[in-house]
C-alpha cells in the first residue's frame, strides 16, 4: 500500500511476520528527514516488529549526516550516475598510478591457476562481497590487474539498462592498495566502454563509511554527474 502525509512525502510500507519495512519512494531533505522519522516513531513505536526506514536523501554532501532520537542508522550508501564520457576527462585520471609492473587485462583472460587462487582467496586476502568470479554476466570491460603476473585486483562491470553500466565491485589487494590505482583501473574500464559499447552512462555504489573516497567524489565528480541519491536505511532502537 502507498502513504502519504503532510510532508508531502510518499511510502511503501511491507510488513513481514517480524518486522515493517518502510520505503520512503520520493527523495527526502535533511530537515524533512527528522520529522519525517519522528512520525514513524510515533505511528508505529508501540509495535512489537523491527522498524525500518530507507530513505534517499536529495542532497550530495558526505557531511549531511542526519541523526534522529529513537535510530539507529543501519546502512549509508550513495548511489552515483555519471556521463561516461565527461568522467573519462575528469583531470583525476591525468596521472596513470598503474607503472611499475602493473598490467591491466581482461578478467576473461584469468588463467586457470588464477582462478583457483581466487576460489582459496575468499575470506583470507578479500572479503565476500568482492569475490569477482559470482557473477551470472560480466560486461565486456570488466577487467583484472596484476603486478608482475601476480593477480592483484579487478574491476567488475554489469550491464544495468541499454544505456547504462553498473561498476559494482572495484577491488585491489591490501599490499597494492592506493586510491590512484583504483582510480587508474576504473578509467581504464571506463575506456574500453567508450570505445566497446554504446552505453553513455554509468553507476556505482560508495559506502557511506568511505569517506576518502567520498571527499573525492564530492570535489570532483560535479561536471559528469548526472543523478546522485544518498540511500540510507535506518532502524528503530526499542525502549524498555
Amino acid at each position: 500500500m502507498k502513504y502519504q502525509q503532510n510532508i508531502e512525502q510518499e511510502w511503501l510500507i511491507d510488513e513481514q511476520e517480524n518486522s515493517l519495512n518502510i520505503v520512503v519512494t520520493t527523495k527526502v531533505g535533511s530537515s524533512h528527514l527528522v520529522e519525517l522519522l519522528a512520525h514513524f516513531a510515533a505511528e508505529y513505536g508501540t509495535s512489537n516488529k523491527d522498524i525500518y526506514v530507507q530513505v534517499s536523501e536529495v542532497q550530495f554532501s558526505k557531511d549531511n549526516e542526519v541523526t534522529a532520537d529513537k535510530w539507529k542508522k543501519e546502512i549509508s550508501q550513495h548511489v552515483f550516475i555519471l556521463d561516461a564520457l565527461k568522467t573519462k576527462d575528469l583531470p583525476i585520471f591525468s596521472r596513470n598510478h598503474l607503472k611499475e609492473g602493473f598490467t591491466v587485462h581482461s578478467i576473461q583472460e584469468l588463467t586457470p591457476q588464477e582462478v583457483d587462487f581466487i576460489r582459496k582467496g575468499e575470506n583470507v586476502w578479500f572479503p565476500t562481497r568482492y569475490h569477482p568470479l559470482c557473477y551470472e554476466t560480466i560486461a565486456d570491460n570488466s577487467l583484472i590487474l596484476r603486478r608482475h603476473n601476480e593477480l592483484i585486483g579487478w574491476c567488475v562491470v554489469l550491464p544495468s539498462t541499454n544505456q547504462l553500466l553498473m561498476y559494482d565491485n572495484l577491488f585491489v589487494k591490501e599490499r597494492y592498495q592506493s586510491l590512484g590505482r583504483s582510480l587508474s583501473l576504473f578509467w581504464h574500464a571506463i575506456s574500453i566502454q567508450l570505445k566497446r559499447t554504446q552505453m553513455k552512462y554509468l553507476t556505482f555504489v560508495v559506502d557511506g563509511e568511505n569517506e576518502k573516497m567520498l571527499k573525492v567524489l564530492q570535489n570532483k565528480v560535479h561536471v559528469p554527474l548526472v543523478d546522485h541519491q544518498k540511500v540510507t536505511v535506518f532502524k528503530l532502537m526499542k525502549t524498555d
